[in-house]
């Protein structure tokens, strides 16, 4: 038990990339997916293959530009990638902390429908541990946000 609590306070990417082609659920357009191993401390990054500039995104909630319908990240420049939900949950599942997604449009594939698929690929690829420790966020005071007649508290 104590070297598998150990093991997740550790820094995991893929062993190998894979590869996920499919259609985008709000653009209608064909999108191929590499997702490649990824040094530490890189985190996620997705990088717009068919734009030569200022082509990075972090998967970073700073970078959210909108939640309606799917959610999309966005850099400074302005390069988007959306409906990244499915896929970066099932990342989250396998405590992939690092990774380059690599996708030739600006819309993650839906395939179909949920992070079944890319769990699959993900699984297939094996997962390399690294001696870096995650990052933990330590909460020191009490923090409030509201919205209206929404709010939540840490």
């Amino acid at each position: 038990m104590y070297n598998l609590i150990m093991l997740k306070l550790l820094q995991h990417t893929l062993s190998k990339s894979v590869a996920i082609s499919g259609i985008g659920l709000h653009t209608g357009l064909k999108s191929n997916i590499v997702i490649k191993p990824a040094k530490e401390d890189q985190g996620i990054v997705f990088v717009r293959t068919d734009i030569k500039k200022n082509n990075k995104i972090k998967a970073n909630y700073k970078n959210v530009s909108s939640a309606k319908l799917c959610t999309t990240l966005e850099n400074e420049s302005g390069v988007k990638v959306s409906t990244v939900e499915h896929l970066l949950a099932a990342l989250y599942i396998y405590d992939i902390d690092n990774a380059v997604i690599e996708i030739d449009t600006e819309e993650v594939p839906i395939l179909d429908g949920s992070a079944k698929e890319f769990i699959h690929k993900i699984l297939s690829s094996g997962f390399e541990v690294s001696d870096q420790p995650i990052k933990i966020v330590k909460i020191n005071r009490k923090i409030e946000f509201s919205d209206g007649e929404r709010f939540i508290v840490i």
